[in-house]
Protein backbone atom coordinates (compact mmCIF):
# COMPACT_ATOMS: atom_id res chain seq x y z
CA UNK A 1 0.00 0.00 0.00
CA UNK A 2 2.92 2.29 0.86
CA UNK A 3 5.56 1.39 -1.61
CA UNK A 4 4.22 3.02 -4.66
CA UNK A 5 3.15 6.45 -3.22
CA UNK A 6 6.78 6.49 -1.88
CA UNK A 7 8.48 5.57 -5.03
CA UNK A 8 6.29 8.29 -6.98
CA UNK A 9 7.68 10.56 -3.90
CA UNK A 10 11.09 9.79 -5.15
CA UNK A 11 10.55 9.84 -8.28
CA UNK A 12 8.90 13.41 -8.86
CA UNK A 13 10.87 14.87 -6.64
CA UNK A 14 14.18 13.98 -8.86
CA UNK A 15 12.43 15.00 -12.53
CA UNK A 16 11.55 17.94 -10.85
CA UNK A 17 14.86 18.80 -9.48
CA UNK A 18 16.02 18.15 -13.29
CA UNK A 19 13.46 19.76 -14.99
CA UNK A 20 13.20 22.84 -12.80
CA UNK A 21 17.52 23.56 -13.48
CA UNK A 22 17.69 25.07 -16.60
CA UNK A 23 14.04 27.04 -15.48
CA UNK A 24 15.70 28.29 -12.51
CA UNK A 25 19.06 29.36 -14.12
CA UNK A 26 16.97 31.48 -17.19
CA UNK A 27 15.05 33.32 -14.46
CA UNK A 28 17.63 33.76 -11.83
CA UNK A 29 16.24 31.58 -8.93
CA UNK A 30 20.28 30.76 -7.95
CA UNK A 31 21.90 31.30 -4.88
CA UNK A 32 25.26 33.54 -5.59
CA UNK A 33 28.46 33.21 -3.31
CA UNK A 34 28.91 36.36 -0.98
CA UNK A 35 30.44 36.64 2.52
CA UNK A 36 28.10 34.33 4.64
CA UNK A 37 27.98 31.80 1.33
CA UNK A 38 31.16 30.36 0.16
CA UNK A 39 29.90 27.88 -2.64
CA UNK A 40 31.59 28.14 -6.07
CA UNK A 41 28.99 29.38 -8.69
CA UNK A 42 25.24 29.61 -8.73
CA UNK A 43 23.69 26.79 -7.59
CA UNK A 44 19.89 26.37 -8.05
CA UNK A 45 17.38 26.75 -5.49
CA UNK A 46 15.09 24.13 -6.35
CA UNK A 47 15.27 21.30 -4.26
CA UNK A 48 12.65 22.62 -1.74
CA UNK A 49 10.13 23.15 -5.07
CA UNK A 50 10.96 19.57 -6.20
CA UNK A 51 10.78 17.72 -2.19
CA UNK A 52 6.84 19.66 -2.35
CA UNK A 53 6.13 18.42 -5.71
CA UNK A 54 6.62 14.81 -4.74
CA UNK A 55 4.64 15.12 -1.32
CA UNK A 56 1.93 16.99 -3.07
CA UNK A 57 1.98 14.32 -6.44
CA UNK A 58 1.71 11.69 -4.00
CA UNK A 59 -1.01 13.10 -1.62
CA UNK A 60 -3.24 13.32 -4.68
CA UNK A 61 -2.89 9.63 -5.76
CA UNK A 62 -3.68 8.42 -2.11
CA UNK A 63 -6.68 6.33 -1.34
CA UNK A 64 -8.00 8.84 0.85
CA UNK A 65 -10.23 11.74 0.73
CA UNK A 66 -8.26 14.56 0.11
CA UNK A 67 -10.40 16.40 2.49
CA UNK A 68 -7.75 15.30 5.37
CA UNK A 69 -5.03 16.96 3.85
CA UNK A 70 -6.36 19.95 2.86
CA UNK A 71 -5.16 22.43 5.64
CA UNK A 72 -1.55 20.65 5.34
CA UNK A 73 -1.59 21.20 1.42
CA UNK A 74 -3.02 24.67 1.55
CA UNK A 75 -0.22 25.71 4.35
CA UNK A 76 2.62 24.07 2.38
CA UNK A 77 1.68 25.63 -0.78
CA UNK A 78 1.24 29.32 1.23
CA UNK A 79 5.24 28.25 2.59
CA UNK A 80 6.64 27.15 -0.89
CA UNK A 81 5.34 30.32 -2.56
CA UNK A 82 6.64 32.50 -0.20
CA UNK A 83 10.13 31.00 0.11
CA UNK A 84 10.40 31.14 -3.91
CA UNK A 85 9.59 34.59 -3.63
CA UNK A 86 12.06 35.48 -1.00
CA UNK A 87 14.67 33.04 -2.46
CA UNK A 88 14.01 35.22 -5.88
CA UNK A 89 13.34 38.92 -4.51
CA UNK A 90 14.59 38.64 -0.93
CA UNK A 91 11.53 39.40 0.65
CA UNK A 92 11.63 41.28 4.12
CA UNK A 93 11.57 39.53 7.00
CA UNK A 94 8.42 41.13 8.27
CA UNK A 95 6.56 39.93 4.55
CA UNK A 96 8.03 36.37 5.30
CA UNK A 97 7.09 36.78 9.19
CA UNK A 98 3.30 37.79 8.28
CA UNK A 99 2.90 34.68 6.17
CA UNK A 100 4.60 32.49 8.65
CA UNK A 101 2.17 33.90 10.97
CA UNK A 102 -1.07 32.98 8.54
CA UNK A 103 0.30 29.77 8.40
CA UNK A 104 0.52 29.27 11.76
CA UNK A 105 -3.01 30.46 12.41
CA UNK A 106 -4.07 27.74 9.57
CA UNK A 107 -2.37 25.10 11.12
CA UNK A 108 -4.30 26.38 14.85
CA UNK A 109 -7.67 27.17 13.93
CA UNK A 110 -8.02 25.28 10.72
CA UNK A 111 -5.86 21.83 11.25
CA UNK A 112 -7.00 21.74 15.17
CA UNK A 113 -3.43 21.11 15.78
CA UNK A 114 -2.10 23.49 18.79
CA UNK A 115 0.24 22.60 22.39
CA UNK A 116 -2.29 22.45 24.76
CA UNK A 117 0.38 21.26 27.85
CA UNK A 118 3.65 20.88 28.17
CA UNK A 119 3.25 17.70 30.04
CA UNK A 120 4.79 17.08 33.44
CA UNK A 121 8.32 18.25 33.41
CA UNK A 122 9.03 19.75 36.80
CA UNK A 123 7.80 16.52 38.42
CA UNK A 124 4.75 18.52 39.76
CA UNK A 125 1.82 17.36 37.53
CA UNK A 126 0.85 17.98 33.54
CA UNK A 127 1.33 21.43 32.68
CA UNK A 128 -1.79 22.64 31.24
CA UNK A 129 -1.79 26.03 28.93
CA UNK A 130 -5.51 27.18 28.85
CA UNK A 131 -5.82 30.75 27.78
CA UNK A 132 -2.22 30.27 26.40
CA UNK A 133 -2.26 27.27 24.36
CA UNK A 134 -3.07 29.53 21.21
CA UNK A 135 -0.32 31.86 21.69
CA UNK A 136 2.24 29.38 22.68
CA UNK A 137 1.21 27.35 19.46
CA UNK A 138 1.95 30.23 17.41
CA UNK A 139 5.33 31.23 18.75
CA UNK A 140 5.94 27.19 18.77
CA UNK A 141 4.80 27.26 15.15
CA UNK A 142 6.76 29.76 13.33
CA UNK A 143 9.62 29.19 15.66
CA UNK A 144 10.10 25.64 13.92
CA UNK A 145 9.14 26.88 10.27
CA UNK A 146 12.54 28.93 10.86
CA UNK A 147 14.63 26.97 13.06
CA UNK A 148 15.30 24.72 9.93
CA UNK A 149 16.46 27.50 7.65
CA UNK A 150 18.31 28.52 10.58
CA UNK A 151 20.09 25.59 10.32
CA UNK A 152 21.08 25.40 7.01
CA UNK A 153 24.41 26.38 6.72
CA UNK A 154 26.32 24.18 4.77
CA UNK A 155 25.55 21.48 2.34
CA UNK A 156 23.28 18.29 3.69
CA UNK A 157 22.88 20.20 7.08
CA UNK A 158 18.92 20.80 6.91
CA UNK A 159 18.00 17.84 4.96
CA UNK A 160 20.07 15.45 7.15
CA UNK A 161 18.76 16.99 10.71
CA UNK A 162 15.02 17.12 9.42
CA UNK A 163 15.66 13.60 7.98
CA UNK A 164 16.23 12.35 11.11
CA UNK A 165 13.45 14.06 12.88
CA UNK A 166 11.03 12.78 10.29
CA UNK A 167 12.61 9.04 10.79
CA UNK A 168 12.62 9.21 14.44
CA UNK A 169 8.93 10.27 14.84
CA UNK A 170 8.64 7.62 12.15
CA UNK A 171 9.85 4.49 14.44
CA UNK A 172 8.08 6.12 17.45
CA UNK A 173 4.95 6.20 15.69
CA UNK A 174 5.02 2.72 14.29
CA UNK A 175 1.69 0.95 14.91
CA UNK A 176 -0.38 4.05 16.49
CA UNK A 177 0.13 6.87 14.40
CA UNK A 178 -3.04 7.77 12.05
CA UNK A 179 -2.47 6.56 8.45
CA UNK A 180 -2.59 10.20 7.45
CA UNK A 181 0.15 11.48 9.33
CA UNK A 182 2.06 7.87 8.90
CA UNK A 183 1.75 8.71 5.58
CA UNK A 184 3.14 12.60 5.64
CA UNK A 185 6.05 11.35 7.72
CA UNK A 186 6.87 8.26 4.88
CA UNK A 187 6.65 10.93 2.10
CA UNK A 188 9.38 13.61 3.75
CA UNK A 189 11.52 10.50 4.33
CA UNK A 190 11.14 9.24 0.80
CA UNK A 191 12.11 12.91 -1.02
CA UNK A 192 14.59 13.87 1.17
CA UNK A 193 17.57 11.51 0.44
CA UNK A 194 16.63 12.47 -3.38
CA UNK A 195 17.58 16.10 -2.29
CA UNK A 196 20.27 14.63 -0.37
CA UNK A 197 22.18 13.36 -3.44
CA UNK A 198 21.94 16.59 -5.41
CA UNK A 199 22.72 18.45 -2.25
CA UNK A 200 26.07 16.30 -1.19
CA UNK A 201 26.82 15.82 -4.64
CA UNK A 202 27.01 11.92 -3.73
CA UNK A 203 27.41 10.21 -7.46
CA UNK A 204 26.47 13.20 -9.54
CA UNK A 205 28.79 16.28 -11.05
CA UNK A 206 29.39 19.03 -8.96
CA UNK A 207 28.11 20.87 -11.49
CA UNK A 208 24.44 19.15 -10.64
CA UNK A 209 24.34 20.44 -7.20
CA UNK A 210 21.39 22.01 -5.90
CA UNK A 211 20.07 23.65 -2.79
CA UNK A 212 16.63 23.48 -1.00
CA UNK A 213 16.04 27.78 -0.54
CA UNK A 214 13.84 28.97 1.97
CA UNK A 215 11.05 27.57 0.22
CA UNK A 216 13.02 23.38 1.21
CA UNK A 217 13.45 24.93 4.84
CA UNK A 218 9.87 26.34 5.60
CA UNK A 219 8.22 23.59 4.16
CA UNK A 220 10.10 21.34 6.23
CA UNK A 221 10.21 22.83 8.91
CA UNK A 222 6.26 22.75 9.33
CA UNK A 223 5.79 19.58 8.27
CA UNK A 224 8.31 18.42 11.41
CA UNK A 225 5.97 20.75 13.98
CA UNK A 226 2.73 19.34 11.92
CA UNK A 227 3.91 15.92 13.07
CA UNK A 228 4.73 17.01 16.32
CA UNK A 229 2.21 18.62 17.19
CA UNK A 230 -0.09 16.13 16.28
CA UNK A 231 1.84 13.40 18.13
CA UNK A 232 2.36 14.74 21.54
CA UNK A 233 -0.66 16.45 22.16
CA UNK A 234 -3.92 15.27 23.07
CA UNK A 235 -5.47 12.26 24.35
CA UNK A 236 -4.02 10.37 21.34
CA UNK A 237 -0.47 11.23 22.10
CA UNK A 238 1.92 9.01 20.40
CA UNK A 239 4.81 10.91 22.90
CA UNK A 240 5.48 13.36 25.78
CA UNK A 241 5.78 16.60 24.78
CA UNK A 242 9.26 16.24 25.83
CA UNK A 243 10.63 14.24 23.20
CA UNK A 244 10.01 16.42 20.70
CA UNK A 245 12.94 18.50 22.38
CA UNK A 246 15.40 15.68 21.80
CA UNK A 247 14.17 14.28 18.64
CA UNK A 248 14.12 18.74 17.19
CA UNK A 249 17.27 19.29 19.61
CA UNK A 250 20.16 20.56 16.57
CA UNK A 251 18.42 23.14 14.90
CA UNK A 252 16.32 24.13 18.19
CA UNK A 253 19.25 24.64 20.01
CA UNK A 254 20.71 26.45 17.36
CA UNK A 255 17.72 28.70 16.54
CA UNK A 256 17.62 29.52 20.73
CA UNK A 257 21.21 29.97 21.42
CA UNK A 258 21.35 32.51 18.24
CA UNK A 259 18.60 34.71 19.24
CA UNK A 260 20.24 34.49 22.80
CA UNK A 261 23.59 35.68 21.35
CA UNK A 262 22.53 38.47 19.39
CA UNK A 263 20.08 39.58 21.80
CA UNK A 264 23.24 39.98 24.38
CA UNK A 265 25.14 41.87 21.94
CA UNK A 266 22.46 44.53 21.33
CA UNK A 267 21.70 43.46 17.98
CA UNK A 268 18.53 41.68 16.60
CA UNK A 269 17.32 38.25 17.07
CA UNK A 270 16.91 38.13 13.31
CA UNK A 271 20.25 39.60 11.95
CA UNK A 272 22.34 37.19 10.38
CA UNK A 273 25.65 36.24 11.68
CA UNK A 274 28.96 33.46 11.64
CA UNK A 275 28.43 31.98 14.92
CA UNK A 276 25.85 29.20 14.31
CA UNK A 277 27.28 25.80 14.93
CA UNK A 278 28.28 24.69 11.71
CA UNK A 279 30.46 28.19 11.56
CA UNK A 280 32.26 27.79 14.38
CA UNK A 281 33.43 24.62 13.26
CA UNK A 282 34.37 25.67 9.85
CA UNK A 283 36.44 27.90 11.77
CA UNK A 284 38.44 26.04 13.98
CA UNK A 285 39.28 24.23 10.79
CA UNK A 286 37.01 21.30 10.16
CA UNK A 287 35.60 20.35 6.57
CA UNK A 288 32.81 21.19 5.53
CA UNK A 289 32.18 16.91 5.49
CA UNK A 290 33.59 16.58 8.81
CA UNK A 291 31.64 19.54 10.38
CA UNK A 292 28.16 17.65 8.85
CA UNK A 293 28.99 14.80 10.18
CA UNK A 294 30.17 16.02 14.12
CA UNK A 295 26.59 17.78 13.76
CA UNK A 296 24.34 14.89 12.84
CA UNK A 297 26.04 12.38 14.74
CA UNK A 298 24.79 14.83 17.48
CA UNK A 299 21.80 15.33 16.13
CA UNK A 300 21.28 11.07 15.90
CA UNK A 301 22.42 10.89 19.52
CA UNK A 302 20.12 13.21 20.74
CA UNK A 303 17.11 12.17 18.94
CA UNK A 304 18.18 8.02 19.88
CA UNK A 305 18.20 9.59 23.73
CA UNK A 306 14.76 10.90 22.76
CA UNK A 307 13.75 7.72 21.20
CA UNK A 308 14.81 5.46 24.22
CA UNK A 309 13.66 8.12 26.60
CA UNK A 310 9.85 7.01 25.46
CA UNK A 311 10.50 4.04 25.00
CA UNK A 312 11.82 3.02 28.43
CA UNK A 313 8.83 5.35 29.98
CA UNK A 314 11.82 7.61 31.53
CA UNK A 315 10.33 10.32 34.08
CA UNK A 316 9.92 13.41 31.67
CA UNK A 317 11.40 15.45 34.89
CA UNK A 318 14.61 13.63 34.13
CA UNK A 319 14.02 14.09 29.99
CA UNK A 320 13.38 17.29 30.65
CA UNK A 321 16.66 18.12 32.79
CA UNK A 322 18.93 16.19 30.66
CA UNK A 323 17.87 17.86 27.93
CA UNK A 324 18.76 21.38 29.71
CA UNK A 325 22.02 20.22 31.30
CA UNK A 326 22.85 19.16 27.00
CA UNK A 327 21.40 22.64 26.31
CA UNK A 328 24.22 24.52 28.07
CA UNK A 329 26.77 22.65 27.33
CA UNK A 330 25.78 23.33 23.95
CA UNK A 331 25.99 27.20 24.75
CA UNK A 332 29.22 27.26 26.47
CA UNK A 333 30.68 25.24 23.31
CA UNK A 334 29.61 27.58 21.64
CA UNK A 335 30.93 30.59 23.75
CA UNK A 336 34.25 28.54 23.84
CA UNK A 337 34.53 28.06 20.20
CA UNK A 338 33.73 31.84 19.11
CA UNK A 339 36.49 33.28 21.24
CA UNK A 340 38.30 30.97 19.71
CA UNK A 341 37.76 31.73 15.91
CA UNK A 342 40.39 34.37 14.40
CA UNK A 343 37.27 36.90 12.35
CA UNK A 344 35.44 37.90 14.97
CA UNK A 345 32.93 40.48 13.83
CA UNK A 346 28.97 40.34 13.70
CA UNK A 347 28.55 42.37 10.70
CA UNK A 348 26.93 40.14 7.99
CA UNK A 349 25.28 41.19 5.39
Amino acid sequence: MFIFPILIASLTTLIAIVLLRPFAISIDLVDKPSFRKRHSGNIPLIGGIAMFFGVLISILILPYDLNYFNYFILVSIILVVIGVLDDHRNLSVKSRFLFQFLVAVIIISGGGLSIESFGDLFGNGEIFLHGWAYFISLIAIIAAINAVNMADGIHGLAAGNSLITFAAILFLSIGNIPQIDLMITLLFCSVLPVFMIHNLCLGISINKRVFMGDAGSMFLGMGIVWLLLDSSQGEAMIFKPVISLWVFSAPLMDMVSAFIRRLLVGKSPFKPDLFHLHHLLLHMGFKNTNALILILLFSFIMALIGILGSLYEVAEVIMFSGFLVVFLAYIVFISWAKSKTKNNTEVID
